[in-house]
């Protein structure tokens, strides 16, 4: 539906069918040569003083945080990443890409003249790439995909917290393969995913940072979604209200309707069979159980970190299919922040049309990690 500021263009130019027009009927390759025109003609009358007057904007701006450390950064975590193929991803994506995959408001991807947007979400653009490389059928669809980049990104919605901004850098993981069955795909590539943040804050601690005892937690957007639904909370009502980039949003949520979900489970075997009983939800609470027991063996090397199960984790609902990843290392003063985020998701298995394909995606703040985490001087 048109929003009342195009209403109220329409009723000013006396063109009552405009937003149906340019929406609908109008091709998208001629939409984009009037765009080009008028855009053509409104930059043929800007002038200097114009240019001036926008570049203080926040989108305009360069990073606060020093290029030889984002480059350091990123120096060592492609040296721990050595198992990922390292690739240089286009700055934009086909239009629609965040939303179509990720179903993501348009309004939060800067979107182009040019039938393109300008990327939000790398691990999107790396899920093409999966999809482009497994697309054949035989050797090529059944070899397993393991890419990792480093992508400055914009996402356009409002940003409240001291450290985000509308562009940053992300460095961010996938791995692509098959359903081999008795869930040997999600124990394996999640047990590396988390090894190598783990490692990649070993290393950093060496290199300027200081990244202490981590939280690993791992949720499950399945058992969550079924215990928010028992409570009478549809998926829309998160959706509206939770945002990634709000810390705390999803306490605030729970608080504001009165309710709680478990978050610091150890033994999800254990302390989730009720649940898993009652919700018919009993293949998802196995696989949390293998989980602990492959991640528990993992983190035998990184006694530094802890692991636990929490699903009251709202942020990524809609986002993720299935177990989901989040770690939180200290700073030195103590604080905690989610700077990991990953989960699997369905889009490989959308754009092959093959459900036993399975997507494996995670990332780290770049700029955040470096603003919060760096050692004090």
């Amino acid at each position: 539906m048109p929003s009342k500021i195009v209403e109220r263009i329409a009723r000013q130019t006396a063109v009552p069918q405009l937003f149906q027009i340019l929406a609908e009927e109008l091709p998208l390759s001629d939409l984009q040569s009037l765009l080009l025109e008028v855009y053509q003609a409104r930059a043929a009358s800007l002038r200097e003083p114009d240019l001036a007057a926008r570049a203080g904007r926040g989108l305009l701006k360069p990073s606060n945080i020093d290029a030889r450390l984002q480059n350091q950064f990123d120096r060592v975590a492609l040296a721990v990443a050595d198992e990922f193929e390292a690739i240089e991803l286009s700055p934009v994506g086909p239009l629609g890409l965040n939303r179509v995959l990720g179903a993501i408001d348009q309004n939060s991807v800067l979107t182009t003249i040019r039938n393109a947007e300008v990327l939000g979400d790398s691990t999107m653009a790396m899920a093409l790439e999966c999809w482009r490389r497994k697309g054949a059928s035989g050797r090529e669809r059944a070899a397993t995909v393991r890419l990792c980049s480093s992508h400055r990104l914009i996402r356009l919605q409002p940003f409240d917290t001291a450290g985000y901004t509308p562009h940053f850098r992300l460095f961010a993981m996938v791995s692509a393969g098959r359903d081999s069955g008795s869930n040997a795909f999600e124990l394996q590539h999640l047990g590396e995913h988390v090894r190598f943040y783990l490692k990649l804050f070993r290393a950093l601690n060496g290199n300027g940072f200081h990244f202490g005892g981590s939280l690993v937690e791992i949720s499950d957007t399945a058992i969550t979604g079924a215990l928010l639904a028992s409570q009478g909370i549809a998926p829309e009502q998160v959706q509206e209200s939770i945002r990634a980039h709000r810390v705390g949003g999803s306490e605030r949520f729970l608080a504001e309707h009165g309710l709680s979900l478990p978050q610091a489970i150890e033994d999800p075997g254990r302390d989730l069979a009720d649940v898993a009983a009652r919700h018919k939800l009993e293949s998802q609470v196995h696989r949390l159980t293998l989980l602990k027991t492959h991640l528990a063996e993992t983190l035998r090397d990184f006694p530094e970190a802890q692991l636990r199960f929490n699903f009251a984790r709202l942020e990524g609902l809609a986002y993720y299919a299935g177990p989901c990843l989040r770690i939180s290392p200290a700073t030195a003063d103590g604080e905690r922040y989610p700077i990991v985020d990953g989960g699997f998701t369905n889009w490989t298995a959308r754009l092959l049309q093959d459900r036993k394909e399975r997507l494996l995606t995670s990332g780290i703040g770049t700029e955040f990690a470096c603003f919060r985490y760096r050692a004090a001087t």
